[in-house]
């Protein structure tokens, strides 16, 4: 796969994640009071049990789409040479994201047991302590990957100042927001995800975009002159029956150490 081709794949999970998250998050049943209850949302769930069976299956596929975009972005800062924080932070996002589609499906099937007159509320207090256990795990590891994340982000300054800022920021809000136990920091982790991954992705298109540009214009200057004035130079060897040596391409390890160091420089230098 191309260079060019792979930053659009990351630029398309970059802008549709939070989207897709944002609206599955207002799709969902609200959910009244400040904080989660057991008694709140058996009472919801009872309420519609489909829709609240089809939003968490939804959350599912949404959780999909998120890691996927937290890929892009470690993606792009491996491009930029960074390692440090990177490598770690995205194995925590997947176990955050395996660990919040595990609570999806145990509300899914407290949905499906919902119709067969079981009491909501015996059902919520019977897996509240799963629940609890896997929602703990969940938001520490969320944290602690949104924050090397946006550690991440800061050290390689693949855009420009201000930008760099605000999408660290943005990250950090999302893992504040997935500890605290408000009910409307789902609310907030949402619009946090597209504060942050929107910029990253115009980041990551015009990366590609000016990529392709730089080796489209190097590949035509390595590409050996033809027609009279090139003929003109080879001089006698060529007459002789000695063909003239044409330029080697770049070695891959330098187009790799090129596009990392495109990260950091070369959004300025097209500036």
């Amino acid at each position: 796969m191309s260079t060019r081709t792979r930053n659009w794949f990351r630029a398309a999970a970059l802008a549709v994640a939070p989207v897709v998250l944002l609206a599955v998050i207002l799709y969902h049943p609200f959910l009244a009071g400040a904080t989660l209850s057991s008694d709140v949302v058996a009472q919801t769930a009872a309420a519609d049990a489909t829709r609240w069976a089809l939003a968490h299956l939804l959350t599912v596929g949404a959780l999909a789409l998120f890691v996927l975009a937290f890929q892009g972005l470690r993606g792009l800062l491996r491009d930029a040479g960074e390692q440090q924080w990177s490598f770690f932070a995205f194995p925590l996002v997947i176990v955050a994201g395996v660990l919040a589609a595990a609570l999806a499906g145990m509300e899914v099937a407290v949905a499906a047991a919902l119709p067969t007159g079981a009491s909501a509320l015996a059902l919520m207090q019977a897996v509240q302590p799963w629940f609890l256990t896997l929602l703990a795990g969940g938001s520490l590891a969320f944290l602690l990957g949104s924050l090397a994340f946006a550690a991440g982000v800061l050290r390689t300054q693949i855009m420009d100042r201000t930008m760099t800022v605000v999408v660290a920021a943005a990250l950090a809000v999302m893992g504040l927001a997935a500890v605290t136990p408000f009910l409307a920091a789902l609310y907030v982790i949402g619009v946090a995800a597209l504060v942050a991954f929107w910029p990253l992705a115009w980041t990551t298109v015009r990366t590609g975009v000016v990529a392709q540009t730089e080796v489209e214009a190097e590949v035509e200057a390595e590409e050996p002159e033809t027609g009279p004035e090139a003929e003109a130079e080879t001089g006698p060897e060529a007459e002789e029956g000695e063909k003239p040596t044409a330029p080697r391409p770049r070695a891959a390890e330098e187009q790799k150490g090129r596009f990392r160091s495109l990260g950091r420089h070369g959004l300025r230098s097209h500036r």
